[in-house]
């Protein structure tokens, strides 16, 4: 059994501080980040907690051979829809198997995600359930009745606390794995065995909205695009002005522009954590010609200026 819990004032140690699970973290909103996870890996059975202040834009590709789901613990209230965020606020999430998936969490973000081996719950589920489960390529939602998600989080919390007052070092540590690891086996079959049976009601999330914000994140951080404007953003993707407002209101709660140049700030960001070019060369590669106003946004959002970021990070090393 592996476990690790740790709190972070740094939105990419957060983002890759999880083991076999790639994914890349983009600070939203504006201000000081801070993070906190809690991992524990058994032997089919991985669950992991975790919870940000400030709105992330999480970009991950769900690991080879696992079946996961996201528990939501706490998801503020945004202007943002379930359906285009991709998430649910007050219901299960299933996520998409073997792909890429990316949602933009709101200013206050805890959840807990399951991720089981599929072979594990292949000799358990109907065949139909999991194939089913294995071919999605999208997430999926299930709304929950409001005291099946309040049991739901209790049992999940209770089952990691008993889980972190075991010691590597204790006599039973495999017997108390087992037995937490069949447990969290028996909670997920409850959920994909109520939906079977048609108790729970799937939905698939994600649409245009989505899918537009997605291209646009693309195209910025793409050589071609990465110092484009929203004028030319429409017309490289030939998408109407209101139309990309509409769907970045939708999906992520925010305007195109604040969006995108918090993308480009991000960008700009991991390239001083590595890159020893002067900080107005790597301004530049991302459309900031002037470097006043690239301090400014850079510090309104970080709340550190790029001098200080290249200095903690030199410090690390």
């Amino acid at each position: 059994m592996f476990s690790q819990s740790a709190v972070f004032d740094d939105v990419y140690q957060h983002a890759h501080s999880l083991q076999d699970w790639p994914q890349e973290y983009d600070q939203l909103s504006s201000g000081k980040f801070e993070g906190f996870l809690e991992d524990i890996q058994m032997d089919a059975v991985r669950v992991f907690r975790e919870r940000m202040k400030q709105s992330v834009v999480q970009d991950t590709h769900t690991p080879m051979g696992k079946i996961s789901m996201m528990i939501p613990h706490h998801v503020e209230p945004s202007d943002a829809s379930e359906q285009a965020r991709q998430i649910m606020a007050s219901g299960i999430t299933l996520l998409p198997y073997e792909s890429d998936f990316s949602f933009v969490g709101p200013e206050e973000l805890d959840y807990s995600i399951i991720s089981i081996d599929h072979e594990r719950l292949a000799e358990l589920l109907s065949h139909e359930t999991y194939t089913r489960l294995i071919g999605f390529k999208k997430s999926y939602g299930i709304k929950t009745a409001p005291g099946f998600l309040v049991n739901l989080r209790q049992q999940l919390s209770e089952l990691i606390e008993s889980l972190k007052t075991v010691t590597q070092t204790a006599d039973n540590v495999e017997l108390i794995s087992k037995a937490t690891e069949d447990k969290l086996i028996q909670l997920a079959l409850t959920i994909y065995e109520a939906d079977d049976t048609g108790k729970n009601q799937l939905k698939r999330l994600g649409n245009q909205h989505n899918y537009i914000v997605q291209r646009c994140h693309d195209y910025v951080a793409s050589s071609e695009g990465s110092c484009a404007s929203i004028v030319d953003i429409c017309k490289a993707l030939n998408i109407p002005h209101r139309t990309l407002n509409y769907s970045f209101h939708k999906a992520t709660g925010t305007s195109p522009m604040q969006y995108l140049r918090a993308v480009k700030l991000n960008a700009a960001r991991r390239e001083l954590t590595k890159s020893y070019l002067p900080v107005t060369d790597i301004a530049a590669n991302y459309g900031f010609f002037h470097m006043g106003y690239f301090s400014q946004e850079y510090r309104r959002l970080f709340g550190e200026t790029p001098s200080m970021t290249r200095k903690r990070y030199a410090d690390r090393v």
